[in-house]
């Protein structure tokens, strides 16, 4: 059967299975508006036994949901907080509205949860660095940071960290923020402070030491566990596009 028969007719056949087994609604939908994927998601995460309940499983299917109904999470959110307007719910809301880039609606979930003693919490205040820096202010996330570090001197968050590297890169203090993707690259979980570190070397001209890094990079990825490359794969592809480009040049 030609290609542009098969899909259709797998589509179909899929759409028919989910209904008959009673899957969740969003299988139909995405199997409908994204057939391709969608029937590799299905196949992968509903049919082969104990895919869907993997972490990397769990998360294709997390994204899977919010392809279709992007605003799920958000409504079911703002219906909890208004049941229970607790500081956690207002968190959580506030959390999925900087996803959604209602940055407004944020901050104001984040500034009316810090009342009394959540009035210095450092999860609430890491949330108005986010919107800050959502915003286009790297100074005013620098300011919420430095409240935040004042406020709990004990808070250790490898997060607030690289939004604060990313702040003064924001702010052009280029050698400031070297330093912190530096310092992050020793403990952070993933190739992302090495990746923005060696970018901005190539952005203030240090041309060979980028290229060292992007191939630093790319060597570790490769020779990293399965699971590891899976996860860094967005990084791993920038380093090789960058050691590509400084080549063709």
């Amino acid at each position: 059967m030609p290609l542009y028969l098969l899909i259709p007719a797998a589509q179909i056949f899929f759409i028919i299975h989910a209904a008959r087994t009673g899957r969740p609604y969003y299988w139909m939908m995405i199997l409908l508006f994204v057939p391709m994927v969608g029937i590799l998601a299905y196949i992968v995460f509903e049919l082969l036994p104990g895919a869907s309940h993997s972490p990397t499983g769990h998360k294709a299917v997390r994204n899977a949901q919010r392809l279709v109904n992007p605003e799920g999470d958000y409504r079911k959110l703002t219906m909890q907080l208004e049941v229970t307007p607790t500081v956690a719910n207002k968190r959580a809301l506030a959390d999925e509205c900087v996803r959604l880039g209602k940055l407004d609606e944020a901050e104001t979930l984040y500034h009316d949860g810090m009342t009394g003693i959540h009035a210095a919490d450092p999860a609430m205040m890491l949330g108005i660095a986010r919107v800050r820096f959502a915003q286009g202010d790297p100074a005013g996330c620098l300011s919420a940071l430095d409240a935040l570090k004042a406020a709990n001197p004990d808070f250790q968050s490898a997060d607030a960290h690289m939004l604060y590297a990313r702040s003064l890169e924001g702010q052009s203090r280029d050698q400031e923020a070297l330093s912190e993707y530096e310092a992050l690259s020793h403990y952070f979980g993933g190739e992302e402070p090495r990746v923005r570190r060696a970018m901005l070397l190539k952005k203030i001209g240090d041309a060979q030491a980028a290229r060292d890094a992007f191939a630093e990079i790319k060597r570790s990825v490769e020779r990293a566990p399965s699971f590891y490359r899976r996860n860094q794969q967005e990084w791993y592809r920038q380093a090789k596009q960058n050691l590509k480009a400084d080549t063709q040049a």
